[in-house]
């Protein structure tokens, strides 16, 4: 709700535009409140029928693919809503009457903090849906891959047990996970044999990535903390910004601008803690690879380094200009 709370005083009378404002906070809350509605219907419905629909899917889980995307695709159009809010309605108001004030008097302050505060609101409101995404998503698709996996490798061995040399008719001593094509020599008569470990060979590996992922993930975990702490401090700063006067900010110094670098180094410890538990992540799900799956350490190397290439594009530094 708005929190416009003005003296009746002569000399403390409110801006002009002061109920305008209130009124729009006050539908912004509404319509806020409105989408959470409708995504409560949606997620619950989203929950409700992914179960039966990953139970029927085929291998490869296209039609879930398309379940969930379905969904996550309505949830954006919801977050555009917002969005376009914002940018129609509420930056419009701040741009028709910042320049009418003067800078530092109370209407200047008031609409700095109206803004600030709906932007607030709308951010708030965007990462609580994507906490509700994802939790739902973890929800549906929650498996426990350690016996799955293990269940897929007795499958593979088994099935290796039962090629025969094409020449002699000898068994075949295979004696590793093949991700392709490869060739086998027969200890009976050296005849060079082609083995083809066919789709389960693909499906352990494919199962040996959810696999290393799930042990790797209280490093998600704690990136996702830290990354929420970088930019709760951020939000910090750029309100503690707003609220100084312009004196404190040319002399840089005084007991808000201590507290602001104060703030920035707590921020630029986050950030960096964010980039190093995201390569830790990285680096676990390679390690457990290795580990479920040493004959493939090759492949899991090129892996490994796609997901450092896209890492490091995606490094980038947020400039505070204190």
């Amino acid at each position: 709700m708005g929190l416009f709370n003005w003296g009746k005083t002569a000399d403390k009378q409110p801006p002009p535009f002061a109920a305008e404002l209130d009124a729009l906070e006050n539908r912004l809350d509404s319509f806020l409140a409105k989408l959470n509605e409708r995504i409560d219907v949606l997620l619950d419905g989203f929950m409700e029928e992914a179960p039966a629909i990953i139970a029927s899917d085929d291998r490869y889980g296209q039609a879930y693919y398309r379940f969930s995307s379905a969904m996550q695709g309505q949830a954006g159009n919801m977050r555009e809503k917002v969005r376009e809010v914002r940018e129609k309605q509420i930056e419009p108001v701040f741009q028709q009457y910042i320049d009418t004030v003067a800078a530092g008097s109370d209407g200047y302050r008031l609409l700095y903090e109206w803004r600030n505060r709906c932007g607030n609101k709308t951010d708030s409101w965007e990462e609580r849906l994507q906490q509700r995404i994802d939790t739902a998503i973890g929800q549906v698709e929650r498996k426990d891959y350690e016996p799955v996996f293990q269940q897929m490798l007795d499958t593979y061995w088994q099935q290796c047990k039962t090629v025969n040399c094409r020449q002699c008719g000898g068994a075949l001593d295979i004696q590793q996970v093949y991700y392709h094509s490869a060739y086998v020599s027969c200890t009976s008569c050296q005849t060079q044999n082609i083995f083809e470990p066919g789709v389960i060979a693909r499906d352990i590996e494919h199962t040996a990535r959810k696999l290393a992922e799930q042990r790797s993930k209280h490093f998600m975990d704690a990136h996702e903390q830290q990354q929420k702490e970088e930019q709760d401090l951020y939000q910090q700063m750029h309100a503690l910004q707003l609220a100084m006067s312009f004196e404190e900010r040319t002399a840089k110094k005084g007991p808000r601008y201590d507290q602001l670098i104060m703030l920035e180094a707590r921020r630029v410890q986050a950030e960096n803690n964010v980039h190093e538990l995201l390569d830790k992540y990285y680096r676990g799900i390679f390690n457990e690879l290795n580990l479920l799956l040493p004959d493939l350490k090759e492949h899991h190397e090129k892996f490994f380094l796609s997901l450092q290439t896209n890492y490091q594009r995606s490094l980038s530094k947020r400039s505070t200009n204190i």
